[in-house]
């Protein structure tokens, strides 16, 4: 069973791109589901997204190959309490331009 750090659950609209950054955005959230007791299960993840919404799973190892780094940072307000402590955000690697940040999240698709 993966421990904490070492997935992480992105939350996105079928038929969109899932690690598309949106303008002014410094980062792409993610939940990683192991930071909380019990984890987070998909489902629960989904309960808090319009309805339709889908998840997929990326892998630490997945990211960090692709010049990323996970950050844990705190969640919106509006979530409940176990969402705001499992929440990151996948960040650009050391010197990454914006550019290639975005070059790097379409590789995680």
């Amino acid at each position: 069973m993966p421990t904490a750090g070492e997935e992480y659950i992105r939350v996105g609209e079928p038929g969109k791109p899932f690690f598309q950054l949106r303008p002014g955005e410094e980062g792409i959230s993610v939940f990683d589901p192991y930071a909380v007791n019990p984890p987070l299960s998909a489902d629960e993840v989904l309960q808090s997204f319009r309805p339709g919404s889908v998840v997929v799973i990326r892998s630490r190892m997945t990211i960090v190959a692709a010049g990323l780094k996970v950050v844990p940072a705190p969640g919106a307000g509006h979530l409940p309490v176990r969402l705001r402590d499992a929440h990151a955000e996948i960040q650009p690697g050391p010197g990454m331009t914006r550019p290639l940040f975005k070059r790097a999240l379409r590789s995680l698709e």
